[in-house]
């Protein structure tokens, strides 16, 4: 049977094959060379210019010969690699190294004229780059007329370290091409521009075609018409029903014009087609709108096929795009244009995207876009992130999450997004991890909570309601950020101010004094002189005012007073108004009765400033840094674990021994510890230590149960060793752990005493997507049971590491509670800077536990450690941009 002449060849990197965003949006397919691609190279290098073909080779260069075109596409994946960009069935440009005779490597592109200007050459640079790093190569040269000035500007902006020399009229380019902070951070912001200009392409359309049966279609152009879009609308009736209110065409393919958008909500069958079309009309996106019998296997080769053609695929399952701009006024969805505004909304299912935008709509929060991508759809969040981050008219941004894609990126971009604008994110604990990581049975998987306190170490809002989101954005987006947690109170209801007091205390705000009262049957408009007075008190950071009406009194009386004040404040001022009325829809306009922030209940109210409260605060503070820690020796860390890893390339547990060498290469000193088998060999361990000594089980089984006594400690002779072994072994004997004869079940070990303190449990696991993940709490009930732990990503800030310890309910213990002398917090801090910097040094490491560490005033002592490595990349994110 004849081989398949399209099939890889030997030894083709599959791994190295990638959709990438070019700098203007659009997407390309980025991929090894193959034989099989004679054809298509011909055909592309019949479209380059005598003048660029002239640059590449130095020389004119009309055509490629048969030899040439086999030399092109035939390498060997490892000194001989070369990768090409494609669109749909075109090539648009190449890029190639050649391993000379050290570990440098000659490197070289050849973009298609009409595709330069598009951030092509830094692209296939990255991928170079990164392909040979994998093959051991540590720098790239290259020869470059000097004519070639945008050769020459790919090396300059790669953010590697150049040397240039002149040679024979040509210049030599020599530079390493190791990752640096300057290269990566290039890197990412390249990855930044070009996603946030893909979003912003789909959200501006100036030709849009709706593709489905009669009543969707009809539902969808009837939705844009009432919102006012302001570019050209075509429908395409996939069943001829007539379509009201816009020119028709019979299809897709039939369309006079290029197109900038497709919004279909047609067959599962169709949508291949579809695609195709759309790419051939020079559509930027597609959107498959939720009603299509779509499954996740089919979403997967809608989206395969969108990036393969060159263009952005939102859905299956998406309820579409609102872009409120007044130059666009896009309402891409089978429903009503809301309010123009400064909120973007995020969500991925259309269920979701209902639930998000309808409150959004009956509360009047204006908004300025809404994009809904559907579950398994190739725009992500991280996108829509990056477009939102330059976006001048989106000031808050929310979201709700049903996956997380890439959580590593998405913590990175949303870190950098909070810094600038207030996020507000669902419960990103529920959402279902894809795990960018291979998911190796040794990896762990972080809890909700963890998950969800790695967002607001980033200064994320987490909410577990979708209903807090309304609340908080009226608050971000109508009012400025509060300086201080201090609330004014204001309310004709002495007992509604007593209550709403308690609810001030218990959600983390400072009441700023008694609550203001309204006399007794006092009109509501006087509300507005209290509101002002309180605003204009140094002593008071945010007002709520609390208006009920009772037996016929409209407490919305008071309300546009306090919009004008509101409009003119700069200071929170929130309102909540109970009373048996509707409440009146605000006036129509962009800036027109939106300053207020109103709620139907006040606790809903100081549960949003509270939120918002916090984030100002996190913002405003200093961030900290990652301190330059001494005694830390990472080559011999890694000689460790290399060792580890080769008697064991699954992954195993470190000895003893091995364990205490990993954690001294950090700075980390284990106390000593013997393991013993025998009464003879623990007499021997305590009198090598000097007596003064604890005899303990480590075994789990054992040593898990606080109840038992398998702890014997001041241990000071053989009378004593010997009374703490037969009680050890009495002990093993009731829980039916006996089954060798001795004690090995316990794993008993000698250990020297050390002075009492506070027992605290260190934790690192390399979680299958977010990376590593440092926990800490206090050993024991309060962890193991309670919860009571601290979680953060590394590398950790010193504000991170002072953060970990005050946020454990038990932090009072490490203060001095009931007047005890307290710790020294800085040695605890201090350990955690270590094991941050290990676990986000060396990736292999699984996981890390450390307990009992016994902090005292004058010292910290880790008495047992457990660590566990796995095989894996040394480089947890790839360095060059990918979707």
């Amino acid at each position: 049977m004849p081989a398949d002449p399209n099939a890889n060849p030997p030894g083709y990197p599959v791994g190295w094959e990638a959709d990438v965003v070019l700098s203007d949006g659009g997407l390309a397919r980025l991929r090894p060379i193959k034989p099989s691609d004679a054809a298509m190279l011909v055909d592309f290098y019949a479209r380059v210019s005598d003048e660029s073909k002239y640059l590449r080779f130095f020389a004119p260069y009309p055509r490629l010969s048969d030899r040439d075109v086999d030399r092109f596409t035939t390498v060997d994946y490892v000194d001989r690699v070369a990768f090409i960009l494609t669109v749909g069935e075109r090539m648009i440009g190449v890029g190639r190294y050649e391993r000379l005779e050290d570990d440098r490597a000659e490197v070289a592109f050849l973009v298609e004229d009409a595709q330069q200007g598009r951030g092509i050459g830094q692209l296939l640079l990255e991928h170079l780059a990164e392909a040979a790093r994998e093959r051991g190569i540590t720098g790239f040269v290259a020869d470059v007329l000097p004519e070639n000035e945008r050769m020459a500007q790919v090396f300059a902006d790669a953010g590697y370290k150049v040397n240039r020399a002149y040679e024979d009229g040509v210049l030599n380019v020599e530079f390493p091409i190791l990752p640096s902070d300057t290269s990566v951070g290039v890197m990412e912001r390249r990855e930044h521009r070009a996603e946030g200009a893909s979003v912003r392409r789909m959200l501006n359309p100036e030709r849009v075609v709706v593709l489905g049966d009669g009543d969707r279609a009809q539902t969808i152009v009837t939705s844009m018409l009432s919102g006012g879009y302001r570019g050209e609308l075509v429908a395409v009736s996939t069943d001829r029903t007539p379509i009201a209110g816009v020119p028709t065409s019979p299809s897709l393919a039939t369309v006079d014009g290029s197109i900038d958008l497709v919004i279909a909500s047609i067959p599962r069958d169709d949508l291949g087609a579809a695609v195709i079309d759309a790419a051939h009309k020079g559509a930027h996106a597609i959107v498959v709108l939720t009603g299509a019998d779509i499954g996740i296997s089919d979403s997967g080769r809608v989206v395969s096929l969108a990036r393969a053609y060159g263009i952005r695929a939102l859905g299956p399952d998406a309820l579409g795009l609102i872009n409120t701009s007044s130059d666009v006024a896009l309402t891409a969805i089978p429903g009503p244009m809301p309010r123009a505004g400064s909120v973007g909304l995020f969500c991925q299912s259309a269920a979701i995207g209902v639930a998000m935008l309808a409150p959004a709509i009956r509360q009047h929060l204006g908004v300025s876009s809404f994009i809904s991508t559907g579950e398994y759809a190739d725009v992500s969040g991280n996108d829509v992130m990056q477009y939102w981050e330059d976006d001048e008219d989106t000031a808050v941004c929310l979201m709700s999450l049903d996956t997380l894609g890439n959580p590593r990126k998405f913590t990175r971009i949303i870190r950098r997004l909070a810094r600038r604008k207030p996020v507000v994110v669902y419960a990103p604990g529920r959402a279902r991890r894809i795990a960018s990581a291979p998911d190796h049975t040794r990896l762990a998987h972080a809890s909700e909570a963890a998950v969800d306190a790695l967002f607001r170490q980033s200064g994320v809002i987490v909410v577990g309601r979708r209903e807090e989101m309304i609340g908080i954005a009226q608050v971000a987006a109508r009012q400025p950020l509060p300086a201080g947690p201090r609330t004014q109170l204001v309310t004709n209801s002495e007992t509604l101010a007593h209550q709403l007091t308690q609810t001030v205390s218990g959600s983390g705000l400072l009441s700023a004094g008694d609550p203001l009262l309204l006399p007794p049957g006092a009109p509501v408009e006087q509300i507005v002189e209290l509101a002002g007075g309180a605003l204009a008190d140094d002593s008071c950071d945010a007002v709520l005012c609390a208006v009920v009406g009772v037996f016929g009194s409209d407490p919305h009386r008071a309300r546009w007073g306090l919009e004008d004040l509101a409009a003119e404040s700069t200071k929170p001022l929130l309102a909540a108004f109970l009373d048996f009325t509707d409440f009146d829809d605000p006036p129509q306009g962009p800036d027109v009765g939106q300053s207020l922030p109103i709620f139907e209940a006040p606790a809903d109210a100081i549960r949003a400033l509270a939120a918002i409260s916090a984030y100002a605060h996190w913002r405003q503070r200093d961030p900290g840094a990652v301190p330059l820690l001494d005694g830390v020796d990472t080559p011999a860390a890694k000689r460790v674990i290399n060792g580890a890893l080769t008697t064991a390339p699954e992954g195993r547990r470190l000895t003893d021994d091995e364990a205490a060498g990993l954690l001294s290469a950090y700075g980390i000193e284990l106390v000593r510890q013997r393991r013993v088998d025998t009464l003879d060999q623990a007499i021997d361990a305590a009198a090598g230590y000097g007596w003064g000594v604890v005899l303990k089980a480590t075994a789990e089984k054992v040593r898990g149960r606080p109840d038992l006594a398998s702890v014997f400690r001041n241990l000071d002779g053989p009378d004593a060793m010997k009374r703490a072994w037969l009680d050890l072994t009495g002990l093993v004997d009731d829980l039916g752990l006996d089954t060798d004869g001795g004690l090995a079940a316990a794993a008993p070990v000698v250990q020297p005493m050390v002075a009492p303190g506070v027992p605290l449990r260190i934790t690192s696991r390399e979680d299958a997507a977010f990376g590593p993940i440092v926990e800490i709490g206090l050993a024991g009930i309060a962890s193991d049971l309670l919860g009571d732990t601290a979680y953060r990503v590394p590398p950790l800030t010193t504000v991170d590491a002072a953060a970990m310890v005050r946020d454990l309910r038990a932090a009072p213990t490490l203060f001095g509670l009931h007047g005890s002398p307290g710790v020294d917090v800085s040695l605890v801090e201090d350990l955690l800077h270590r094991v941050g910097q290990l676990s986000d040094d060396l990736p292999q490491l699984s996981s890390l536990l450390l307990t009992p560490c016994i902090a005292t005033r004058t010292g910290l002592s880790v008495l047992g450690a457990r660590i566990e490595v796995a095989p894996s990349n040394d480089q947890r994110d790839p360095l060059a941009r990918e979707l």
